[in-house]
């Protein structure tokens, strides 16, 4: 490719009559409850671009190089002087310190520039032509889509991305909103150097106004177009300033200038790193460096993970995880549990014919048991006006021991699909792994752009597949599902549990909630007969209520006209719109006997809990005005509370 001759520096446009005035918001799609910080964003994205981008090999089980991912930060102890930064932003200080840029804290000229590096080894680098500034149907172009496209991407559907937006970790992460990307192409052997800026569109002193792209590079006469710089002199002094590793392998390095020292440290990178590609790691598929600013340097992959995990307090919940997914490595065919297909053209539902009959006894058995279980679900796939393609996914658990309530860790591709919204389990190390191409694709349209999340209404999703929703839900609640078909046999029921139960009766099998509203109303709203109505029979006084609470509920003392209740018998359970809640209940939602269960200091003596076990609280009630407190509930979903007055006897 032919050099052009201008002087390296930042151009921006400035804003033409007729252009759209933009304020960009892409970092935004990182801006979710599942990214705890800077450095999970950008580990997230960064990692799963590279794992996209590995070069073909037939040297692997699985075709593609094993990726090696360079990390490093420098600190304040390794910043690079304002002298030598310069040269690498030239031209950009005076939009940096515009009015309206939507930069929060600019740093200043003279501040020594701290840096983080991302470099990527055993990747095809960003192949392409630079020259390309528009989409060309049918034409794969990586640096096309890193540098010149927002919300495009030639990735098919094998890839793990699909937004085109991830790149904008990179800026996200910089306090000046920019980086610079190094790359060796595979595809022509050409190293390229180019910077991206993204601001918001801004005023410059001099009363022009410029749109919020700006690139680092070479322009040419009066093209508009900034070109990546090939001038090996210049390439060398970049490499040698910011302490690159790329030498003449392919990949991509990525600076980021001024990077949050705060967010973005040693410890949160190697969290990241951990809780979001623990099974590419334990793989071999990924092996990735940091190194922090005083040179303390560490490398994670198959060989060290369990053992780092275990140092970090943040990732050291996963090692249940870890140690269930080195497991799931070893799993053979004869130890594997296959259940039954369900139904091609229904909506899946979990039913406990599923489970052939020999298959569910050996699984309850070995969960009795505490064994490592693995169990392989088929499931159909169809997209609209398609055929059905049958795939599978594989779930791993174990009961670790614990009381704790948890959710199962989802991996989709490798990636830990961190936030998906499964029930919740007590006492269960699980791991759901969806690699089977056809479903792999399914829950990888359905994901939000930070990749944290199965979304039912997502545009890449919405309309594309047949009873997309229920499919989510079929493998989101798996884990839970399955403990529960294996147990139920084994539940035990109190037949003298509602013994001397008064006052409500148990709810019937079509008392939903639907119904349930619709009973209230009609209570509430009283039927006229046209005519002035005589006073309306009131409701006895109740001598106790409950009151919901964030995660838990309180029963406390009711209207002070109410009877004192003997003993109060409350059942709980997760609220379910399509049955009754209580019958809903299994053990693996909650066990009120681990919760918290507490009375108030102002009313000590005034009550007592006679047991807690399951979903069903017993009290004693010696006192009118009394309050018992229960929390630990998951405070994402609804809690459904019924309490029953249960008369004494003289043994209580």
């Amino acid at each position: 490719m032919p050099q052009a001759h201008s002087v390296p520096a930042w151009y921006y446009k400035q804003l033409q009559e007729g252009d759209t005035v933009r304020d960009p918001i892409q970092g935004e799609f990182f801006a979710t409850e599942a990214i705890e910080n800077s450095a999970d964003a950008l580990i997230r994205e960064g990692i799963q671009n590279s794992l996209d981008a590995r070069r073909k090999t037939s040297n692997t089980p699985w075709g593609r190089e094993v990726l090696k991912i360079r990390i490093s930060v420098s600190g304040e102890s390794k910043a690079i002087s304002p002298d030598d930064a310069d040269q690498f932003l030239n031209g950009n200080w005076e939009h940096l310190e515009s009015n309206g840029n939507g930069l929060q804290i600019s740093p200043e000229r003279n501040q020594a520039c701290t840096y983080l590096t991302f470099e990527d080894f055993g990747t095809t680098g960003l192949n392409g032509d630079p020259s390309q500034w528009r989409k060309v149907s049918g034409s794969e172009n990586r640096f096309f889509n890193f540098f010149r496209a927002e919300g495009h991407s030639d990735k098919s559907e094998s890839d793990r991305g699909r937004w085109g937006v991830g790149k904008t970790v990179f800026p996200r992460s910089s306090r000046i909103s920019s980086f610079w990307a190094l790359t060796k192409r595979e595809s022509d052997g050409e190293k390229l150097l180019m910077g991206r800026t993204i601001l918001k569109s801004h005023d410059l002193e001099d009363g022009s106004t410029h749109v919020p792209d700006g690139y680092f590079g070479v322009r040419e006469g009066d093209s508009q177009i900034v070109m990546p710089i090939t001038d090996e002199g210049t390439l060398k002094q970049f490499s040698d300033t910011f302490s690159l590793q790329r030498g003449d392998e392919s990949g991509v390095s990525i600076v980021v200038p001024f990077y949050d020292e705060e967010e973005i440290t040693v410890e949160t990178i190697v969290n990241a790193v951990i809780v979001g590609y623990f099974f590419p790691i334990l793989s071999g598929e990924l092996i990735v460096e940091i190194i922090g600013p005083d040179n303390e340097h560490m490398t994670l992959d198959q060989s060290n993970l369990a053992d780092v995990a275990s140092e970090f307090a943040y990732s050291r919940s996963l090692m249940p995880v870890i140690q269930l997914s080195a497991w799931s490595k070893t799993v053979g065919d004869s130890e594997r549990f296959i259940l039954n297909r369900p139904p091609e053209n229904r909506a899946p539902r979990w039913t406990p014919e599923l489970f052939p009959e020999d298959v569910i006894e050996s699984l309850r058995k070995k969960f009795k048991a505490g064994e490592q279980l693995a169990v392989r679900v088929p499931m159909p796939v169809r997209k609209k006006k398609q055929d059905s393609e049958w795939s599978f996914f594989d779930v791993f658990f174990s009961n670790d021991g614990s009381d704790k309530r948890g959710r199962p860790i989802y991996v989709r591709d490798g990636i830990t699909i961190s936030d998906v919204r499964g029930r919740t389990t007590h006492g269960i190390a699980s791991l759901v792994l969806v690699v089977d191409r056809p479903l792999a694709t399914m829950l990888g349209d359905s994901e939000n752009p930070a990749h944290t999340q199965w979304q039912k209404d997502c545009s890449h999703y919405r309309h594309k597949y047949e009873t997309g929703v229920a499919k989510i839900e079929f493998v989101a609640n798996s884990v839970a599902e399955i403990i529960r078909l294996i147990s139920e046999s084994d539940v035990e029921e109190d037949p003298t549990v509602l013994i001397d139960l008064f006052s409500l009766p148990v709810p019937k099998k079509e008392d939903s909630v639907k119904s349930r509203k619709k009973k209230q109303k009609e209570q509430d709203e009283p039927e006229s007969t046209g005519e002035d109505d005589p006073d309306p029979p009131h409701s006895k006084p109740k001598g106790f209520r409950v009151t919901k609470s964030k995660g838990g509920f309180s029963v406390t003392s009711g209207d002070p006209e109410g009877t004192q209740p003997d003993q109060l018998l409350v059942e709980v359970a997760y609220d379910d719109r399509t049955r009754n809640p209580l019958k809903s209940w299994y053990r693996t939602d909650f066990d009120l006997k681990k919760l918290k269960t507490e009375i108030p200091n102002e009313f000590k003596g005034s009550a007592e809990v006679v047991s807690a076990s399951g979903n069903q609280l017993l009290i004693k009630v010696f006192n009118p005005s009394f309050k018992i407190k229960v929390s630990g509930f998951d405070e994402r979903r609804n809690l459904f509370v019924r309490a029953l007055e249960k008369e004494g006897t003289d043994d209580n």
